[in-house]
């Protein structure tokens, strides 16, 4: 869907769900999003089903849960329904969608469905922003717990700390409806539904727009209604085009943050190495102490600053008086709970060592995050990298492959896959060879190879990498895959 289509849809009533439960059927229910807020309804005592025609694991685990799932898509699943919800990868022309409608059974999309429960919170924070969010909201909603509040957190990745006992992690935390975090996607204009307590912008780039007609300002300007939503907002001071866009007419409100310009929280001498980064903060010119931080990249320092932010405005709230600062007890607490957290799923996540060789995999899928995270990963392991990337969707690799050139400075070697299709209809002469031909032209003198599958990219990855080096899969698709087959192969090599 598009930003103009969520204007009009027919409105989730504010007390839908308030009448006793409901039985409330999901399409596309295996996927992330979708997922979570099946558990959240689940968790609120409504009679909760859904159907995927893939996603088999999610299907099992949420079958553990109480949820009825369905492995196909039939008209009978929907018939005794109250509602459906369904994601914008869900066709019109869905069986289910369709049987549903023809019942007069109300179909609402999945983002209604987050900003209802974003909207009807006490607190509420909602994390936005073209990279970060799902590691900046994880961190929020830890924070908050570990400090002893009890947040409901829906996520865009999953959290290993979230979710059941021995489960692997989960991409949503059960708890207060009252405060809730959760990660606002900006991808289809859909987040401008939310009125958060607290609105989290941590930069803005032009992508997506083929759901922004084509503009880079119809972009500009759903950010700047998500922001006018909020009671408070937390802005990122090291984009001065962000700030000026979203902080106008609205200075007193705003919290910034920065780890290069003047903010509220700032940090001097980012000290990376040893599986960490130090560095000190400052608040409103006083500092605060060194913090510790167990994750790669400025742009992670950067993240944990707006999640700090995001975590003092709700402290703030429960404060009475006109001059209410943190005590040392509080900082040093904030402090211990930002070196507990040791990341997301797929956020340069560590897949195992063997052979000497150290192989983690990574969800960057935009020239800016894949250059960000090599940066990081080159100062974080102090080892040569080989990297293989999977480019993401053929209208993203159309729009943008060819900027991804400059993004692999500090890789040694290179591996460009074809990209995935996420489902997207091909696009005659765009394919994964645009990033290959377009890193090759701006390295000449590194080794870039082509690889046509999962399967070839892990093969040359093993030919390519040595003891004492580090391999990074990085993609937002499937590539995951190779970096287990990597692994095995390294295993066998030991």
């Amino acid at each position: 869907m598009r930003r103009r289509d969520f204007d009009l849809l027919p409105a989730l009533p504010d007390g839908f769900f308030d009448s006793g439960p409901r039985r409330v059927h999901f399409i596309g229910i295996g996927g992330i999003g979708m997922s979570g807020l099946a558990q959240v309804l689940a968790a609120r005592g409504h009679h909760v089903s859904g159907s995927d025609e893939a996603s088999r694991d999610v299907l099992a685990q949420l079958q553990a849960q109480g949820i009825q799932t369905f492995p196909s898509h039939q008209a009978a699943q929907v018939q005794d329904a109250s509602a459906v919800i369904y994601s914008s990868a869900i066709a019109h022309a869905n069986t289910e969608k369709q049987a549903a409608q023809a019942r007069g059974i109300p179909c609402f999309h999945r983002a209604q469905l987050l900003a209802h429960f974003v909207n009807r919170a006490r607190f509420s924070i909602a994390v936005s922003g073209t990279h970060g969010k799902s590691t900046t909201s994880a961190l929020i909603a830890h924070i908050l717990e570990q400090a002893g509040h009890n947040p409901t957190a829906i996520l865009g990745a999953v959290y290993p700390a979230f979710g059941p006992e021995g489960s692997g992690g989960s991409n949503v935390r059960l708890g207060d409806e009252d405060l809730v975090v959760v990660e606002a996607d900006e991808s289809d204009g859909s987040f401008t539904l939310c009125r958060p307590t607290v609105a989290v912008v941590l930069n803005v780039e032009a992508e997506h727009l083929e759901n922004y007609e084509g503009s880079e300002e119809e972009l500009w300007q759903a950010f700047e209604e998500f922001a006018g939503n909020a009671d408070e907002i937390v802005l990122n001071a090291d984009d001065v085009l962000l700030c000026d866009r979203l902080d106008d007419e609205r200075g007193e409100w705003a919290l910034r943050f920065a780890i290069q310009a003047e903010a509220n929280l700032s940090v001097d001498d980012i000290r990376s190495g040893q599986g960490r980064q130090e560095f000190d903060l400052t608040a409103d010119s006083k500092p605060m102490g060194t913090f510790a931080l167990p994750l790669p990249g400025r742009h992670n320092v950067s993240n944990a600053l707006a999640a700090i932010g995001a975590a003092w405005l709700y402290w703030l709230d429960g404060q009475q008086g006109d001059d209410v600062r943190f005590s040392e007890e509080d900082v040093s607490a904030i402090a211990r709970h930002v070196e507990s957290f040791h990341g997301i799923k797929r956020r340069f996540e560590k897949v195992g060592e063997a052979a000497d060789v150290l192989v983690y995999t990574d969800y960057a899928h935009h020239p800016t995050e894949v250059a960000a995270t090599l940066q990081g990963a080159r100062e974080f392991l102090n080892r040569p990298l080989t990297v293989v990337f999977q480019p993401h969707r053929f209208s993203r690799t159309a729009q943008m492959g060819a900027a991804f050139g400059p993004s692999f400075e500090r890789a040694r070697a290179v591996i460009i896959t074809e990209l995935y299709s996420a489902f997207e209809e091909p696009i005659e002469g765009i394919s994964g060879r645009i990033v290959f031909e377009a890193v090759k032209a701006q390295w000449p003198d590194k080794r870039v190879l082509w690889a046509a599958d999962n399967d070839e990219a892990a093969r040359l990855a093993l030919e390519e990498t040595r003891a004492g080096e580090a391999v990074i899969t990085m993609g937002a698709g499937d590539i995951t895959q190779a970096a287990h087959a990597i692994l095995a192969g390294l295993q066998q090599r030991a």
